[in-house]
């Protein structure tokens, strides 16, 4: 008997069967005829329809190239749930937070996927692959069920963190200036915004990108370093951005902080009388020895800073920025990290100086107290730069610095390169 009333159970219909009959409907198809067909009335059809409008986000976060973290965002309910796929908690989208919250999710999506400068108020906007933007009412609508890929750095547009004063990790002071450093609001980036130096803003967050790539050419490990803006009391600043590798339970353990567990210091007079490489060695032999690591490994580490510090002309070495890691109960040697007082961008008088040669004259390798030319040269005799790093021509430096300076600085650099060995 024909079921007049279309009374009893309705059948179910699949996601992939309402997108389907959606986009006939769409097209011209009578909504009478196709809820006939599938066996439902015409108003549970329309009411399929519009729930499909709030079909939750499906979103992969890649890192690495490998998918850690599975978020399904309900734009309806402000509902996510989250699937990750990894252990290490820097490379999870929420980090330690295994139930994360609506406001997390907004966080996530403002501080991880960042919003481009340009857009303002409380829109949120979701960076894909190919540069598409998403506005949430997008999303529901047009996802369909299927899955989208993003990763932080899948689109073209700088990176915009936004601070508020409890967010500072350090508001550092002297010679009248002041550099801003903060971690992301899940605590996966560490973001450190331009120094100020007697109210110049410096450019050393482009020598810190510099460096990273200079790094990768010569196959030295770093902390890779990428550009941002860094928005803080009504003031937005170029910076860098790098994974928080404490997440991880990696410690940085200054040389310094090391020696004074052994009641040393680099101010000693043992120290300041050595010659370059001696100091060089001093540096590797102690981290060695206080690390319990092979002498070999710290040598190479004291080496690669020194070759890259003298490849930028940074000046500011010291002996808290470089160490070691503490990781798992173990001392490990760390990533190269803060290299971005050189290549000129560290004195605000530079556009003062009459010529090249007279800006070399504040330009000094710490802790060696080298001329970086003369340095270089002087590690070359030592060590064989062109074996130790072989299949480098000359430095690349790319085109982020532009500067007369610095570009005179690049081209007397790649010409000493040249003639080593």
């Amino acid at each position: 008997m024909k079921n007049t009333r279309n009374a009893g159970r309705k059948p179910e219909l699949t996601l992939s069967q309402i997108c389907d009959l959606k986009k006939r409907w769409q097209a011209g198809e009578k909504a009478s005829a196709l809820a006939e067909e599938c066996g439902v009335s015409r108003q549970a059809l329309y009411k399929h329809f519009r729930n499909t409008e709030y079909v939750p986000a499906k979103v992969e976060y890649y890192t690495d190239d490998t998918l850690s973290t599975l978020i399904e965002a309900d734009l309806k309910r402000e509902q996510i749930r989250i699937v990750n796929y990894v252990s290490e908690l820097s490379r999870r989208a929420f980090g330690y937070e295994e139930n994360p919250e609506w406001e997390d999710f907004l966080g996530f999506m403002e501080d991880c996927f960042l919003r481009a400068s340009g857009v303002t108020g409380g829109d949120i906007y979701l960076l894909c692959e190919e540069g598409t933007g998403f506005s949430p009412s997008d999303i529901g609508v047009n996802t369909d069920g299927e899955m989208l890929r993003f990763t932080p750095d899948s689109c073209g547009n700088v990176p915009f963190f936004r601070f508020s004063k409890k967010d500072l990790l350090l508001y550092r002071s002297d010679t009248d200036g002041f550099q801003l450093k903060a971690l992301s609001a899940d605590r996966r980036f560490f973001v450190k915004a331009q120094a100020v130096m007697a109210g110049v803003l410096l450019r050393d967050w482009a020598v810190e990108i510099v460096a990273t790539g200079l790094c990768h050419q010569f196959g030295i490990a770093c902390v890779e370093q990428k550009h941002c803006r860094f928005a803080y009391a009504s003031q937005v600043y170029d910076a860098v951005y790098s994974p928080n590798y404490e997440l991880d339970g990696y410690t940085f353990i200054s040389f310094e902080s090391l020696l004074e567990r052994k009641n040393m210091s680099s101010g000693s007079d043992e120290f300041i009388r050595l010659d370059a490489v001696s100091k060089l060695k001093w540096c590797a032999g102690h981290l060695a020895l206080v690390g319990n690591i092979p002498y070999e490994k710290a040598e190479r580490y004291m080496l690669d800073l020194a070759v890259i510090d003298c490849l930028v002309g940074n000046v500011d070495r010291h002996t808290r920025n470089f160490g070691l890691f503490f990781h798992n109960g173990k001392f490990e040697v760390p990533l190269i990290f803060d290299s971005g007082m050189g290549l000129f961008e560290h004195d605000c008088y530079r556009d003062q100086y009459m010529d090249f040669d007279e800006a070399m004259r504040n330009v000094y390798v710490s802790p060696y107290g080298e001329d970086p030319f003369d340095f270089l040269e002087i590690l070359d005799r030592e060590f064989c730069l062109k074996k130790t790093y072989p299949g480098i021509a000359e430095p690349d430096y790319g085109d982020v610095l532009n500067t007369p300076f610095a570009l005179e600085y690049m081209k007397r650099m790649k010409a000493l390169w040249q003639k080593l060995g």
